[in-house]
């Protein structure tokens, strides 16, 4: 599987997957205060691509994405109730919402051992 590396546009940081996104959102957050560094926070708030969101398997990265996105610095969450309807990170936060509840779903199932067989499968012998 060929690896895709993502850009923050207007900067040179770059990542993979949704952890190393939320890794390169602290390190943006924790630059020196100015003008650059919000319009950053504010331009990697929306380009993380949804592609990318379905495809990633680790839940812990994506609930911290989606804190980041809520409650995360203030140029990097989401804006008040009223504005969030045309806002960049909003189908973002929806598509990590779905995959963290196809992740939790996928580990909450239980395998079909010998017991669910005896149980549930009649003797056709």
């Amino acid at each position: 599987m060929k690896r895709i590396i993502y850009t923050t546009p207007g900067t040179r940081v770059t990542w993979s997957n949704v952890r190393e996104w939320c890794f390169v959102a602290f390190n943006l957050d924790r630059r020196r205060s100015s003008e650059k560094r919000n319009r950053d926070l504010t331009t990697h708030s929306g380009c993380m691509p949804l592609s990318m969101i379905y495809a990633e398997t680790d839940l812990e990265a994506i609930e911290t994405a989606m804190y980041l996105l809520k409650y995360g610095p203030s140029y990097l969450c989401r804006p008040t109730r009223g504005n969030r309807a045309a806002h960049p990170s909003t189908p973002i936060i929806v598509a990590l919402r779905n995959r963290a509840a196809v992740l939790k779903r996928e580990a909450d199932t239980v395998p079909k051992g010998d017991n669910w067989l005896k149980a549930n499968v009649k003797n056709r012998s």
